[in-house]
């Protein structure tokens, strides 16, 4: 059986987020980007079961409502979210000084 070690810090800083930031701000990139990821998600189904419009239902339109949910999920997360970036960073926080 094969063991990763790493930390949620190690995998946020090979998802771009900038090795330097204290780990506090490293947190609260990394649980951002969960919220906006998670609310992405949530987003998407309010274009599912929505009708043609004249322009067809196509891989275009399809695609940009990916890029507008993520935009929607990115705005919503950056004017202070639902709450779950605040209780991601108190858990990574948490488990980072239970490694110390």
């Amino acid at each position: 059986m094969t063991t990763v070690n790493s930390t949620p810090f190690s995998i946020a800083q090979n998802h771009g987020i900038q090795a330097n930031l204290s780990k506090e701000e490293q947190a609260r990139q990394a649980a951002q980007e969960f919220e906006s990821v998670f609310l992405s998600q949530m987003l998407s189904g309010m274009f599912e079961g929505t009708g043609q419009d004249e322009f067809g239902d196509s891989y275009a339109q399809n695609t940009y409502r990916s890029l507008l949910t993520e935009t929607y999920a990115d705005e919503i997360t950056k004017s202070g979210g639902i709450g779950i970036a605040d209780s991601v960073m108190r858990e990574l926080l948490s488990a980072q000084e239970v490694e110390q």
